[in-house]
């Protein structure tokens, strides 16, 4: 299994037919499309139990035209204190073989349940497409638990002798703190079944954000910090001396934001490809596919567009991505699929193309370069991640 880690940083003045011509033509008239999964979540304690439970949503992306998909990787962890445990959640499970059981226009729900003392969960997933485009990258998101989750203590009967102790009037807080793609954290204030009094809530955050909010018991509402004053945050309750929180929340990890361009890759049995989905609201990115064996290719593309290169199937092939700011480029390997043919894929190049077809391919290279040569590229600070 291999990662790809791409950070395209901003490139300047890049001559887009000279990296045509020195390094292969690639065609990029299709419009833009990733592939790509999106996991969040929100956590209540369920005073009842003393669990936290927490609700997971996953959305799922992809181009026109496909419309089901597999998960074919699944991470979830809980943490007490810094020590990580595996775990399963029913509802959101690796599928084997060959069916594709969900759709891509569908939300997966699933819920998590887990003992009071669990300080913090986590969810990852990676997601297969009917179109045989895989994710490169698990895509974790951290929910924070504040705050104490327990089941309320049975009250003892009073003697015939003895007076009813009077019950105390107190609430009983709990919050979660989890971020999103764009930055916004959301802080979700909880108030127990059995508390006897309103929670009384201050959240706090960087650049003087303040709002205070007071939930009733059995009850429960959210908080949503902007990313700009998102950098710490401080939970209070009035009458609790200690804050429920007073940290910097954990940003979502390996995040597709909006005018991001995202790449995929697959084998097939005689090719391996890779492609570049650029929204529209994104900047002219440029990547260039260095193989072990043979020339390297580079793909521009412009916003609005999707684009491919591909390099024939061998045993042993190699292609490492890379671009202007590029941080730690991993090579990904050529993978045979299991229902190609005996000799279909990996075997002896084919012959070269030669008469009306090589002459019509170089007539073609010849038009791209001609337009090419009077392009320049600007590519602002992108990320770019590969699935597979």
């Amino acid at each position: 299994m291999n990662r790809l880690h791409a950070l395209f940083r901003r490139a300047s003045a890049i001559a887009a037919g000279t990296l045509l011509g020195l390094t292969g033509v690639a065609i990029f008239a299709t419009p833009a499309s990733a592939h790509h999964s999106n996991v969040t979540g929100k956590a209540d304690c369920d005073t009842a139990t003393g669990e936290w439970v927490v609700e997971w949503e996953i959305k799922n992306y992809a181009p026109k035209g496909v419309k089901k998909y597999k998960l074919v990787e699944v991470v979830a962890k809980t943490w007490v204190g810094g020590k990580a445990t595996d775990v399963t959640i029913p509802g959101i499970t690796v599928t084997d073989g060959k069916k594709y059981p969900h759709s891509v226009k569908d939300v997966l729900t699933a819920t998590q349940r887990m003992d009071g003392n669990v300080t913090k969960a986590s969810l990852a997933v990676r997601a297969e497409w009917e179109n045989g485009f895989v994710e490169d990258k698990l895509r974790p998101v951290k929910v924070r638990f504040c705050g104490t989750c327990k089941a309320p203590k049975p009250t003892p009967t009073p003697s015939a002798s003895e007076p009813p102790t009077p019950t105390p009037t107190a609430p009983k807080p709990t919050a979660s703190i989890v971020a999103d793609c764009e930055g916004i954290t959301t802080v979700t204030l909880n108030n127990a079944d059995d508390a006897t009094a309103p929670a009384k809530f201050t959240v706090e955050g960087s650049d003087d954000f303040t709002k205070k909010v007071k939930v009733k018991p059995g009850k429960s509402t959210s908080v949503e910090v902007p990313a700009e004053q998102a950098a710490t945050i401080k939970v209070t309750v009035q009458g609790i001396e200690e804050p429920l929180f007073n940290d910097a929340p954990e940003p979502a990890d390996n995040c597709v934001k909006p005018g991001e361009p995202t790449g995929a890759h697959k084998s097939t049995c005689d090719e391996l490809i890779f492609q570049i989905s650029n929204p529209e609201d994104g900047e002219t990115v440029t990547a260039t596919f260095t193989p072990n064996k043979g020339e390297p290719q580079t793909l521009t593309v412009e916003p609005g567009k999707s684009g491919t290169v591909s390099f024939p199937a061998e045993e042993g092939l190699t292609v490492t991505p890379s671009g202007e700011g590029v941080e730690d480029p991993k090579p990904i390997a050529w993978e045979k699929p299991e229902d190609c043919t005996p000799g279909e894929g990996g075997g002896e190049p084919s012959l070269p193309l030669t008469g009306a077809a090589a002459g019509g391919i170089a007539a073609g290279a010849a038009v791209l370069l001609a337009i090419g040569g009077g392009l320049f590229v600007m590519a602002r600070r992108r990320k770019l991640r590969f699935t597979a």
